[in-house]
């Protein structure tokens, strides 16, 4: 991964929910205030080498005693894609972050070539910034060590109809809350990086086994609405939505660089041995 001043060295461009100030904390954690999507399209036959790559970032920045921690994960679904996600708490703290590596000019030089090499393995990458949307998000805050998913829902608005968008999201809440829907997602406003108004949801999952259940769910959220409710939910986003995008992506500890906090839900998880080095075989 990359971000701060490593972000700007590597020059990346599109979503660790745990904001710093919150990182001394243990359990659930509510989502930060400021969101950093990135998401690196990997060249086809790359995986590999981009987890070795990755790997190395997260040593640099380890010896470096970086505090700039992130989750990487893995598309399940759509491209070939790995998405970063960076937790801030404020917009001067991301300042911050940036410039965290500026008084450590070798760790600076280490991550510049590493960032050099990651680079050859990737199609394309993208940034985008958010802002935490509480009245638009359902749910209890998530022990986000011990989820292995998200599903995240990118919402591209129509010109003009973010309110009227925001007030449908509000009439869903509604219907949620009477249907005691077990689910906690959180809803970003997109502030830069990609046409606006847009809107990330991320949706955390322990199992994909969860998403069996959401038929159910669904049912249940439909008949809380009632009729009449479920036809003006329906117009409202017929009439302020233009596209929505969903993909599955799992995290993957060899893309992260976690906080001490995270890895402790799980350090079996977020603690994976180094991978193994090949070894040459002999001539037969």
């Amino acid at each position: 991964m990359k971000l701060n001043s490593t972000f700007r060295l590597r020059n990346h461009a599109f979503a660790c929910l745990m904001a710093p100030a919150l990182l001394a904390q243990s359990g659930p954690m509510p989502p930060p205030p400021l969101m950093l999507f990135i998401r690196e399209e990997i060249k086809p036959g790359k995986g590999s080498a981009h987890e070795k790559t990755e790997a190395a970032w997260t040593k640099a920045l380890t010896k470096a005693k970086s505090t700039d921690y992130y989750m990487g994960m893995n598309a399940l679904t759509g491209p070939s894609e790995a998405l970063f996600v960076v937790g801030y708490g404020s917009f001067a703290d991301w300042e911050a972050k940036q410039n965290e590596l500026d008084k450590n000019p070798e760790a600076k030089k280490e991550i510049a070539q590493i960032s050099e090499k990651d680079g050859e393995l990737l199609a394309s990458s993208r940034s985008v910034l958010g802002t935490y949307r509480k009245d638009l998000s359902y749910g209890p805050p998530v022990e986000i060590g011990k989820m292995r998913y998200f599903r995240v829902r990118t919402f591209r608005i129509k010109q003009g109809q973010n309110k009227a968008f925001e007030e449908g999201v509000k009439m869903a809440l509604e219907g949620y809350a009477k249907s005691h829907y077990a689910a906690s997602f959180a809803f970003y406003e997109v502030t830069a990086g990609m046409g606006s108004p847009s809107f990330i949801v991320l949706r955390p999952l322990k199992s994909l086994a969860e998403m069996d259940g959401m038929e159910a769910s669904e049912k249940a959220f439909q008949e809380a609405l009632g009729e009449e409710g479920r036809k003006v939910m329906q117009k409202v986003f017929a009439d302020t939505v233009n596209a929505v995008e969903n993909q599955l992506f799992a995290f993957n500890p060899r893309l992260s660089f976690v906080a001490p906090t995270i890895s402790a839900s799980d350090p079996a998880f977020w603690n994976p041995k180094p991978m193994a080095k090949e070894t040459a075989k002999p001539a037969n």
